[in-house]
């Protein structure tokens, strides 16, 4: 099986100064244009592997993929050695979470990869007011519990939990409200899945500092686990990689001193499919225009 896999891969993308990175990308990418069904995820699996990525992160927003489905699309996936990263995309906080991270464990189980479950840390508990700024402390504690326990449940099973930061501030406003480091500070086992832009996003609650940033993630050590690789220009983010207001290079310089090991290129969808993959390979070019990236 191995044998057949290298054979259909004709190219392999890899970090320029990282050579142990894996270079991937979030179906996020398709999902305007693609439904998420075997069909479709099938073809993404093997335009991952033709164009030399290592690795995809299935995104299934309510982990709605059935057991036979992720058993066909794991094999699919074995054959072209591509692994997989699952992600649900739905908060702790929200009340439906329970049941469909239980399914996204559940599923996460039957691919092959590193054993990695994603989800949002925020999200529903913004969406109703326009003017919240970060977590209440009754918020964070419920937050802290919900993800810890998510993640002592994935670790019994060999996976590991990790969220994203969405639109919630990356730091605090003291007692005033509660951001990203807060819930970091206060939890032992839940990772992080770094978004390079969604924290200097118009989205965001509180806009970051690039260098405040910069100078904290290197205090997650081991918990930061996985980067999207999305980028944003004067706070919208783009379809394409492009500069950002915390740079790549910076990024992936951290990601090489922490052995942060997946580089994900997660863009914003469009609704055509044709021009998503031609956004994919634009911005590969950019990333080998910058000497990021090499074959």
């Amino acid at each position: 099986m191995k044998e057949e896999a290298s054979n259909h891969r004709m190219k392999r993308l890899s970090v320029q100064d990282h050579p142990d990175m894996l270079v991937g990308f979030s179906t996020q990418d398709f999902q305007s244009a693609m439904p998420i069904d075997v069909e479709s995820l099938t073809e993404i699996i093997d335009y991952a592997s033709k164009e030399g990525y290592q690795f995809i992160e299935i995104r299934d927003d309510s982990a709605l993929l059935m057991e036979n489905e992720c058993k066909e699309l794991a094999n699919i996936a074995v054959h072209h050695d591509i692994d997989v990263i699952y992600e649900i995309h739905k908060n702790p906080l929200d009340p439906g979470y329970e049941d469909i991270f239980a399914r996204g464990l559940s599923n996460t189980l039957l691919f092959p990869g590193p054993g990695i479950l994603r989800t949002l840390v925020s999200k529903s508990e913004f969406d109703a007011d326009p003017t919240k700024k970060g977590w209440t402390k009754k918020e964070l504690d419920a937050l802290i519990k919900a993800s810890e326990d998510s993640a002592y449940e994935a670790k019994s099973k060999n996976v590991r939990f990790i969220v994203e930061n969405f639109n919630k501030p990356f730091f605090g406003g003291g007692t005033n409200y509660f951001g990203l480091s807060d819930f970091f500070a206060n939890t032992a086992l839940t990772g992080l899945q770094f978004d390079i832009s969604n924290p200097f996003r118009n989205t965001s609650r509180q806009k970051a500092d690039p260098s405040d940033v910069a100078r904290y993630l290197p205090a997650l050590k081991d918990r930061w686990v996985t980067t999207h690789f999305k980028t944003a220009i004067a706070g919208e983010a783009q379809p394409v990689l492009t500069d950002n207001p915390l740079t790549i290079e910076e990024v992936t310089s951290l990601m090489g001193r922490q052995n942060v090991l997946y580089f994900t290129l997660e863009l914003m969808g469009v609704k055509d499919k044709q021009q998503c993959f031609i956004n994919h390979s634009a911005s590969i070019q950019f990333l080998k225009d910058r000497r990021i990236l090499r074959e």
